[in-house]
């Protein structure tokens, strides 16, 4: 590890110290195995972070949704060496009250990538080595505070796991926080009253849907948001003509959009002319129709298109104040379960 990368790293995780925890991970499979080639290619290397794990050869990609939306959290790139061949790590920092979830997470990874360990940094920067087995921590080692070598130590741990007794991880680089860079051309400033958008942004799906009243089948539009288990805000329009409205902003993983704009199709009333919005993870910004596709563009997302949309409409200046009374949980598991089966016949 050179001085610039040992610089970087210790710059990181040192801003980070005493306002979120911090795990490192891998980002690709540590093959087990005693066969000669299964050591010689401990390493599955893929640059789309597409790990094939089992007999089965199930493709993974990426972390599971509920982990990665409605939360504020930051991750960011790792790269090394192992001989010759490219391998990567992810350092990601979570909120210091939610410790069950970044182990959940831990578990994730050990379980993906085939690792027993996790480098796991405190909000005090001390820095340990969680054992796993069986997805569940069965101990740690204390390394004491941290220290930007305690990377390689981890990453030679990975490689003593694996069977790989000849090669050394060597740390190359970190790269900058890639969830909120995805969107160079978005306009980020003065997001705020949107709540959680901006982590969303380059991320998700974005859609802002006009607040239903009307019931589809015996049921509300907030029934139907708990089914799908999409995270959102609430906004409240105001304008000067003394008009106001409520608006959903809705943050939806690529795995769930088509079944989130089945649902809304049935719930969307053609009588309601609201503008139904989407922001796509490119930063692009349409208005769609009500059978949810697309009737025109409206440029680059940003705050000024945005509220461009409504004055041009209601010819009145607008106000957006994001709904501070509501904070979006989590359905239960009975609610997602029950949902499901609900959504199901869908057509």
């Amino acid at each position: 590890m050179d001085v610039l990368v040992r610089s970087q790293l210790n710059s990181i995780v040192q801003s980070y110290i005493g306002k979120q925890i911090m795990i490192v991970v891998p980002s690709q499979c540590v093959k087990q195995g005693s066969d000669a080639e299964e050591r010689t290619n401990h390493l599955a290397i893929n640059s789309q972070k597409i790990c094939r794990l089992g007999a089965n050869n199930q493709a993974v990609l990426g972390l599971p949704y509920s982990y990665t939306t409605g939360r504020d959290w930051k991750r960011y790139r790792i790269q090394g060496l192992v001989g010759d061949e490219v391998f990567g790590m992810e350092l990601i920092c979570w909120n210091p009250d939610r410790l069950e979830d970044l182990q959940e997470v831990a578990a994730w990874y050990v379980q993906q990538y085939g690792a027993q360990q996790v480098l796991f940094i405190s909000l005090k920067g001390e820095a340990k080595i969680w054992n796993y087995e069986n997805n569940r921590i069965t101990g740690h080692i204390t390394l004491g505070s941290f220290q930007a070598e305690h990377i390689e130590t981890y990453g030679k741990m990975l490689l003593d796991g694996s069977q790989r007794t000849d090669a050394v991880y060597v740390c190359q680089s970190i790269a900058d926080e890639y969830r909120q860079v995805c969107v160079p051309y978005c306009d980020r400033s003065n997001l705020e009253v949107f709540g959680q958008l901006s982590n969303h942004l380059g991320a998700d799906y974005i859609l802002f849907v006009p607040a239903i009243n009307h019931q589809v089948e015996g049921r509300t539009m907030q029934q139907y948001l708990a089914f799908l288990d999409v995270p959102y805000d609430k906004v409240h329009h105001y304008f000067s003509s003394n008009d106001s409205g409520l608006y959903y902003v809705l943050y939806v993983r690529h795995c769930k959009l088509k079944l989130v704009l089945d649902v809304l199709q049935l719930l969307v009333d053609d009588r309601d002319r609201k503008p139904l919005l989407y922001v796509t993870p490119e930063g692009n910004f349409y208005e769609l129709r009500r059978d949810m596709s697309i009737l025109k563009s409206c440029g680059v997302f940003s705050r000024e298109s945005y509220e461009a949309i409504f004055t041009k409409s209601y010819k009145a200046i607008l106000q957006i104040q994001l709904d501070t009374n509501f904070h979006y949980h989590r359905p239960n598991m009975f609610t997602r379960m029950g949902g499901a089966m609900i959504l199901g016949q869908i057509k």
